[in-house]
């Protein structure tokens, strides 16, 4: 059943629920052109532990479509949400999890007061605050190591000059061609937006992205923070989505095999994560896989190693020190996994399905060109030559960076 909540300029807002209303709320924000139903797999495998709320922001679905262009402003986006907030949890603190602009405009509402108190958490996929882009773009301006990261994303983000040309991208959409990019670039991942939803969102970009980018400010967060960063994002590097420990000190950052469209893609992923989060600030203990987002290091990591070698000892070793779980067998799915045995298809094939990358350290450059290749969302390391304790450090470098960098 899909009940109207009204903002504060009178924008009626669609809004969906499922679950136990008892339970723990979160809220489900969707971005840029979509609407609530991108969720919908979400939805069904967080409803049996939380109350689960999801709703058309004003521009989309069944909300209103404001005709203003100063109503698409992240001031009344954030109105929106507090509406929401007050209709579905008005007596507790709820979850935010948010993608694209859902996630833009959930940082806006989050960094400011508002609603400070009424957040306990926040997830934010492919969407960065606008003011963190501003200033995160000039920080790398500043010196000549960061201009590669700032020129890749300035590349991934061209689209956005386009959408702030006036009359040419309603054509686009209305013309069929804006949906035809659309697939091109983000497969049948990205649905198929209505084009009402796609025009009257434009106004998102123009409203926003010129003033935001042009005077940042600065707009910390005080609540629990969780980055799922798509290593296969078109639009919004990595880098850019995870750099914000400045502004989010309780900070837990994953780098994730997909696309943009990750909650359509691997909706067991994003549900998996997002709970995790919503529990640990609810008072459950930290599970082993936020504590490995949380980390700098290997603190949470599972490192499984195969075989009796010297160069298993060394590696063994190696990662212990670094704050590693080390075993030698196990049901549970490794974070990674040093080979020398031949059984690391199987391990690679389980770290795939449960979809939050890993890595594979192995000693035949013919094997590990074959697992590169048909599991293209994991790290592939070579042992290479040498005494074991040198090479357990080089793989200790390489498995870092793999986790950093992305794959």
């Amino acid at each position: 059943m899909v009940r109207r909540v009204v903002s504060r300029d009178g924008t009626r807002i669609a809004v969906a629920e499922a679950g136990d209303p008892a339970a723990p709320t979160v809220v489900c924000v969707h971005g840029y052109p979509d609407d609530r139903s991108v969720w919908d797999g979400v939805v069904a495998r967080l409803e049996p532990r939380f109350h689960v709320v999801t709703y058309d922001v004003r521009g989309a679905g069944e909300s209103d479509r404001p005709s203003r262009r100063a109503a698409y402003a992240l001031d009344r986006l954030a109105e929106d949400l507090a509406a929401v907030l007050d209709e579905v949890s008005p007596d507790r603190p709820a979850h935010l999890v948010a993608h694209d602009w859902g996630s833009i405009q959930s940082w806006h509402a989050v960094t400011g007061e508002r609603l400070r108190g009424r957040i306990a958490s926040f997830t934010s996929i492919s969407g960065p605050s606008l003011d963190h882009v501003g200033h995160w773009v000039r920080a790398r301006l500043r010196r000549p190591s960061g201009w590669g990261p700032a020129l890749r994303q300035l590349v991934h983000s061209a689209y956005i000059v386009f959408f702030r040309i006036p009359l040419v991208p309603e054509l686009s959409w209305r013309s069929g061609v804006g949906r035809w990019v659309l697939r091109r670039l983000s497969g049948s991942a990205a649905g198929r937006p209505a084009v009402a939803d796609a025009v009257h969102g434009l106004e998102l970009y123009r409203a926003n992205v010129g003033v935001r980018l042009s005077r940042p400010r600065p707009r910390p967060a005080e609540v629990p923070v969780q980055v799922l960063a798509p290593l296969g994002d078109p639009y919004v590097t990595p880098a850019l989505q995870t750099d914000v420990a400045r502004w989010a000190p309780r900070l837990w950052v994953r780098r994730l095999p997909g696309g943009h469209w990750i909650p359509r893609e691997r909706p067991d992923v994003i549900a998996r994560c997002a709970a995790e989060l919503v529990e640990f600030a609810e008072g459950a203990p930290e599970s082993r896989s936020l504590r490995r987002a949380r980390s700098a290091g290997f603190e949470g990591y599972s490192v499984l190693v195969t075989g009796a070698s010297r160069f298993a000892g060394a590696v063994s070793a190696a990662f212990a020190a670094a704050g590693a779980e080390v075993r030698r067998d196990g049901a549970e799915v490794p974070d990674v996994v040093v080979d020398s045995q031949g059984s690391a298809a199987e391990y690679a094939r389980r770290m795939a399905e449960r979809g939050e990358g890993g890595c594979l350290v192995l000693h035949d450059p013919a094997e590990a060109a074959r697992l590169r290749k048909k599991f293209p969302g994991l790290g592939v390391v070579l042992a290479g030559d040498g005494s074991p304790e040198r090479a357990a450090q080089r793989v200790l470098r390489a498995v870092a960076r793999n986790r950093h960098a992305g794959v």
